[in-house]
């Protein structure tokens, strides 16, 4: 029998609607796929797994899948500008992970940087659209991100299967902690649809 402790904070916390609880589950579930399709596909590639091709796609979706959440706040266009720069870091990612296995220093490096770009990319996008995600705030999250991604992927490469999987808990759970800043601020933003 499991015996649940919760702090006290959560006997006093304000009402939450349905639809909020839901949004925000909804934004952890996509980034908690984000990360372990992520995990996933280091792995095929680095491996050079049979299931390569399919896991690659569906890490792929995930991006639209990402970009169709935000939609009813702020339209097509925005959702898709979105998507397509969350398929960029992926893609990005792939390369780096595939540009380290071959030793090429010079494209892990040149990638590295298009990666952080790419992250300034969608904080700028982001910071923009709502004026509760902060520029520099949401680039640091995005960048711890990106470090830890990274971290995971090295490990895997070298063979230090304890250490990745310890990574993996953090990134795992920092994706959690990007999922909560995104849906809290849309939930700030547009109160009228969470009630």
């Amino acid at each position: 029998m499991y015996v649940y402790y919760y702090p006290a904070s959560v006997y006093h916390m304000p009402f939450v609607s349905e639809s909020a609880m839901n949004f925000k589950y909804a934004q952890r579930l996509l980034w908690e796929q984000h990360t372990i399709w992520t995990r996933a596909t280091i792995v095929s590639l680095i491996f050079d797994l049979p299931d390569t091709e399919f896991t690659v796609a569906r890490l792929l979706k995930n991006p639209q899948d990402m970009g169709d959440s935000i939609k009813p706040y702020y339209g097509e266009q925005i959702g898709e500008k979105y998507a397509s720069l969350l398929h960029e870091h992926l893609v990005i990612a792939a390369d780096l992970v595939k540009a380290a296995k071959a030793g090429n220093n010079d494209s892990v490096e040149a990638l590295d940087k298009k990666w952080h770009k790419n992250a300034d990319d969608i904080a700028e996008l982001l910071s923009t659209i709502n004026p509760y995600l902060e520029l520099q705030a949401t680039q640091e999250m995005l960048y711890h991100h990106l470090d830890l991604v990274k971290e995971e992927a090295v490990a895997i490469l070298q063979k230090d299967y304890r250490l990745a999987i310890e990574v993996f808990d953090k990134a795992e759970l920092q994706a959690l902690l990007m999922a909560d800043q995104i849906s809290s601020a849309i939930m700030k933003q547009f109160p009228g649809y969470f009630v």
